[in-house]
Parts: C-alpha cells; sequence; structure tokens
C-alpha cells in the first residue's frame, strides 16, 4: 500500500545526528535547543509515520480507535514539525519579539487551529477517514494541512527576507534554502501519495541546518579546545542581566611575545593544557577563548566570581608543563563586568567587554568594565560612523596649523591635519579618530583625502603669497604598507598640477618598525621630490644610527619631549638638537605655547617652531584670510 524505501535511511540518519549531538561540545542557547526539538519531533514524526501505515495495511489486528489515534498523532506531529522549522527560522533572523494580539496571531493561529481540527478526528472525521474495511481516504478538511504547511514555509521565508540585514549572508542563505526544500516538499508530498516522501525531504532539511548553523566546528576554537568567540557572542546575547550571571575574562600576559620565547607549537600545548583545566576544574560554567591569550568563563550564579577568580589565579601561580621538561609560567589580567552596566544594551556590553580584555600591561591587574568604559565605547562607535561618513562622502576637512621661523616667528610652513564632524557638526580630533580609523581599515582613504585636499589647496591659492614654502602632511603607517603609494600620490600630483618639492611628508617613528619596508617607499618617494619629516621624536624608540640612513630632511620634537625641558632644563634637549644639526637636518619644536618658550627653543638651536603661541589649527578658510596679503 505503501512505500517505505526512504523512510528507514531516514531515521538511521536522524538517530546518528541526535546521536553525535549529544556527544559534542554544545551551547545551552535557543537555536540549539530549537534544533535538537527538531530532531525529536522528526524522530517521532518517521515512526507515527511507519506505525501508523502498517497498522492501516494490518487494520484487522487493530482496534479502530488504535488506528484513529495513530494517525491523528502522525498529523499532530506533522504539524509541530512545520511549526518547529519555523520557530527555527525566527531565531535565525532574529526576528524581534512582539507581544500584540495581532503578531500572536499571524504567527500562532493557523498552527492551534489545525490542531483542533486534527484532534476532531478523533471523533469525527475531519482529515482523514478509515472504513470499516480498513481503507484510508481524505477527510473533507485535509487541505488544511497543506495550508498550515504551505502557511509557515512562506511566512518562514518572508520573515527571512524582511529580517534578512540583521543576519549574515550565510544564516540568509541557509534560512532561504532550507524552507524552499520545505516548500519542494510540500509540493510534492499530495503528488506522491503512495510515497512516505516528506520526510526525506526533512531530513535535507535538517542536514543543511546541521550544517551552516550546527557544525561544531562553527563553534570550537581548535588550539584550547574551548568555544570560540561566535559561540561567546551568541550565548551572551541570551544572557539574563536581571539573573546576576557570572561573567569573567582573564587575558594571558604579553602573550605575543610568550609565542616567540616559547615557540608556537609549545604554547598551543599551553592554550589546549589551559582549556582542559577551565573543563575539569569549572564543568559547570562555560569555557571560552577569544584568540591572542583571551579566556572568559560564563556562569548563571555572580556571587562564584571571587571563587573562580581566586582558584584561576592560584593554577597560574604554578607552571604549566608542556611536555619535554618545558615549564610556562604565565601571568594574566582579570576583567570583570560591574553589574551597573547591565542597565545598557547588550550589543554595546559585549562590544566594551570583547575590546577591554586585552593586555592591561601589570601583572595580576583587574579591569573593571564600568559605565565608564560604556560610554567610552558608545563615543568610539558614533566615531567609527563618522569616519565612515568621512570616507563615503569625502567629508573630511583640511585644517592648517602654521609652522614659524624661530629666528623671526614669521610663516614658512604649515602642516595639514585631518578633522571630522560629528552628527550634530561638531569637530572630532585625529587622536579620537585616527586610531579607529587605523583599527577599521579606513586610514588610507583618509590619508589619500588629505592628501588630495593639500594638493587642491596648494593648486588654488598663491601659497608663496602668504608666506608658506611647503606644507607637510602626515603619512599613517598603514600607508606606508601599500605597495601602489608612490603611483598613486604621483598621479595625484600631477591631476592638480602641484611639485612635490611643496609637500613635505610627515612619518612617526612607529613607521620605522619595518625599517627594511620604509627605506624602499621612502626612496619611491624622495625619486619623485617629495622630502621627508619625522614626526614626535622622543615619543618612541628610534635612534640616531636608523634617523641617519633614512633621507630625512627635518626632525620635529615631541611636544611632551619638549614640555619635560621646561620643567627640568638639563642638558639632553640641547644634546639631542646638536647631534640631529650635525646630521643635516633641521628641527621643528612642537608644543610651544609662549615666547618665552620660543626664546629658549631659537636659543638651543631649533629652526622652526609651532603651537598654540602662534595659532592653533585653522580651517582652510581662516587660514587663507589670515595669511593672504591684504
Amino acid at each position: 500500500m505503501w512505500n517505505y524505501s526512504l523512510v528507514l535511511p531516514d531515521f538511521v540518519i536522524i538517530c546518528t545526528f541526535m546521536v553525535f549531538y549529544f556527544m559534542q561540545p554544545r551551547l545551552p542557547v535557543r537555536i540549539n535547543k530549537a534544533f535538537l526539538i527538531i530532531l525529536f519531533i522528526d524522530i517521532l514524526t518517521i515512526f507515527f509515520d511507519v506505525i501508523s501505515s502498517v497498522s492501516l495495511e494490518y487494520f484487522n489486528n487493530v482496534h479502530p480507535f488504535i488506528l484513529r489515534l495513530e494517525n491523528t498523532i502522525y498529523f499532530i506531529l506533522f504539524v509541530q514539525r512545520n511549526i518547529s522549522f519555523f520557530m527555527l527560522t525566527n531565531l535565525i533572523v532574529k526576528k524581534p519579539k512582539r507581544k500584540s494580539i495581532i503578531s500572536f496571531i499571524i504567527d500562532f493561529a493557523p498552527f492551534f487551529i489545525t490542531n483542533v481540527i486534527i484532534i476532531l478526528n478523533l471523533f469525527i472525521n475531519t482529515i482523514f477517514c478509515i472504513s470499516d474495511t480498513g481503507k484510508y481516504s481524505q477527510g473533507p478538511l485535509y487541505f488544511s494541512i497543506y495550508i498550515c504547511s504551505f502557511y509557515y514555509v512562506v511566512i518562514s521565508i518572508i520573515y527571512t527576507l524582511i529580517y534578512r540585514k540583521k543576519t549574515s549572508h550565510t544564516y540568509f542563505a541557509g534560512s532561504l534554502v532550507f524552507n524552499f526544500i520545505l516548500l519542494i516538499g510540500y509540493i510534492i508530498r499530495p503528488i506522491f501519495p503512495q510515497f512516505l516522501i516528506m520526510n526525506f525531504f526533512t531530513l535535507i532539511t535538517i542536514i543543511i541546518i546541521y550544517l551552516v548553523f550546527q557544525n561544531p566546528t562553527l563553534f570550537l576554537e581548535e588550539k584550547s579546545g574551548l568555544f570560540n568567540i561566535k559561540a561567546f557572542e551568541a550565548l551572551f546575547n541570551e544572557l539574563r542581566f536581571n539573573k546576576s550571571p557570572l561573567i569573567l575574562g582573564f587575558t594571558i600576559h604579553n602573550y605575543n611575545d610568550l609565542r616567540e620565547i616559547y615557540s608556537n607549537t609549545q604554547t598551543d600545548i599551553g592554550l589546549s593544557l589551559i582549556g582542559n583545566y577551565l573543563r575539569q576544574t569549572f564543568p559547570y560554567l562555560i569555557s571560552f577563548y577569544l584568540h591572542d591569550g583571551r579566556f572568559f568563563v560564563l556562569g548563571k550564579n555572580s556571587s562564584e566570581i571571587d571563587f573562580v577568580r581566586s582558584k584561576i589565579y592560584q593554577r597560574f601561580e604554578s607552571s604549566w608543563n608542556t611536555g619535554e621538561d618545558i615549564d610556562m609560567y604565565l601571568d594574566i589580567n582579570f576583567t570583570q563586568i560591574d553589574q551597573k552596566v547591565f542597565s545598557y544594551s547588550k550589543e554595546i556590553v559585549f562590544t566594551t567587554l570583547v575590546s577591554t580584555l586585552n593586555d592591561t600591561g601589570d601583572q595580576n591587574h583587574s579591569k573593571l568594565i564600568d559605565s565608564e568604559c560604556i560610554q567610552n565605547m558608545i563615543v568610539n562607535k558614533k566615531i567609527k560612523r563618522a569616519v565612515e561618513f568621512a570616507v563615503e562622502q569625502n567629508a573630511v576637512e583640511l585644517f592648517l596649523q602654521p609652522i614659524v621661523d624661530a629666528r623671526t616667528n614669521k610663516l614658512i610652513s604649515a602642516e595639514s591635519l585631518a578633522r571630522l564632524r560629528d552628527q550634530h557638526g561638531n569637530l572630532i580630533y585625529p587622536t579620537h579618530f585616527i586610531p579607529i580609523a587605523e583599527k577599521n581599515g579606513r586610514i588610507n582613504a583618509l590619508g589619500e583625502q588629505m592628501f588630495i585636499k593639500t594638493c587642491k589647496f596648494i593648486s588654488e591659492h598663491d601659497i608663496k603669497a602668504m608666506g608658506l614654502e611647503w606644507i607637510n602632511v602626515n603619512l599613517s603607517p598603514l600607508q606606508l604598507l601599500r605597495p601602489d603609494l608612490s603611483k598613486r600620490f604621483a598621479s595625484i600630483l600631477n591631476e592638480y598640477k602641484v611639485s612635490a618639492d611643496k609637500i613635505h611628508l610627515e612619518i612617526t617613528e612607529e613607521s620605522m618598525i619595518d625599517f627594511a619596508l620604509l627605506q624602499k617607499q621612502m626612496k619611491f618617494m624622495t625619486d619623485l621630490g617629495f622630502q621627508f619629516v619625522l614626526d614626535d621624536y622622543g615619543r618612541g624608540y628610534s635612534n640616531i644610527a636608523r634617523m641617519k640612513k633614512c633621507p630625512f630632511v627635518n626632525i620635529k620634537l615631541d611636544m611632551e619631549f619638549v614640555w619635560d625641558y621646561f620643567k627640568d632644563k638639563d642638558k639632553i634637549l640641547p644634546m639631542v638638537v646638536q647631534t640631529i644639526k650635525q646630521m643635516g637636518c633641521t628641527i621643528t619644536a612642537e608644543g610651544i605655547e609662549s615666547l618665552e618658550m620660543a626664546a629658549d627653543m631659537n636659543k638651543i638651536g631649533c629652526d622652526y617652531l609651532q603651537g598654540y603661541c602662534f595659532s592653533r589649527p585653522l580651517s582652510a578658510e581662516d587660514f587663507v584670510t589670515k595669511y593672504s596679503p591684504s
């Protein structure tokens, strides 16, 4: 009567998924629980599909009510399976929970109505009919099963499309695919009623769900064997802050240096040992490794945090033996959350938490995520949006700060400075947005905008009449990594018909980390006619020997270096100035705030001065107004 050829393989594979699910580490998150429910319901649906079909074939040996009951249970499970896939889709696309009556009716009314119709079949023929001879036929309301099935798969596809911006491309595609597979199954099932074919399509759907959303490799970190940052974010977003959960992070001090000291292999073994320790010592907690020596443990009870922290700290007082008589000694820094920050959104708390979980510099130092940290993160997010806007809309603004001759205090040059504005039109300064632009990869675009606008300024104004012999433009260390930097800048110079000697390129000591690359780039740029300035000298780690190997024409003394001289006038700064002068470089002193400071810097041999004593940075328009000849 029915063809069972597809059922047994389906059943075995689903049971295999079930066993494998319980064998693997799994997160207690809603999407995993929803998947487990689908597996249970699918197994039961297949079981009752077969049992009810076999009973009908041997109806003489089965009580008529049992026949009705078995088929009724099967249809209830069939509908339950439909809504289970629908509920999983809601979790995947992060459909917001709405408590309105209309939303409830849209989501659940067809389910309840269809179940009522199915249950009534125990007493009257609604969905199916079974004659006295055991003949099985469709009831007058059999179509309601298909209406319900089509309804939930269609609304799942609609929700996937509506909330696609809330999900990743992988999750969006996965949700669409498995719902379309179900839709095809619901179309084909009535065409081949003699085959128990719907179970085959649900099996394909479950395989897709597993590969896209449940595959353990998606959530496990290989080196430590713990859950990864993706798993951490998923579970963190489902924490109930009102229950005061335990949230504790710790970072291995100087992690990157340790990888060089102990080797990558030994360090990875150490990470595995730490992972095993956390799992065995705190089986009631969920442990995560977020790369770069960063660990997290999450639990339900924050009252245990002092105990957990103490145990972890005590363990790290001892070495980690990685074999071959190698003992790793590791220091750690803890990160905790002030309970007061739970009033903020989970998104901002999570972002702050992960960004703060880094090496704080001091052994056994503890970092507390408080309201101030959250507010700083909120400000940084606004700055990030301003950076994105500036890049997309070419909205970076050109400001210029005068540089004067130390002997005459007359204008001789200016430094080109970038400024952004927030959504309210307030200025954002480079110290705030440059680090963010470097982290999100936008610094190259911003730097090029500044170079273009500086060239445009030079081409549109008589800078010589203003007293300007050149303008300094800052180059980020990341810009120097671009292999096409010289060609790109040459193209811009040609477009605006600006001579390269009108621009001096400022680089910081940080740019000298990759010295070979720096020399290569400087060679390309000097061949075009550019001249280089070393900015913020005295802040970093550059030395005279390295500086001699680079074609700097000017060295700018960091303002802190200059200010320290005026706090305690020793001979260090004058000696540095004379040494640099002997190399053939001119010197600019930054941070000059008074005429007395200017006079002293002139005395010790500085050639140029820059600071608020002469002018704060001015917008390009104000600079032209102030310095253009009458």
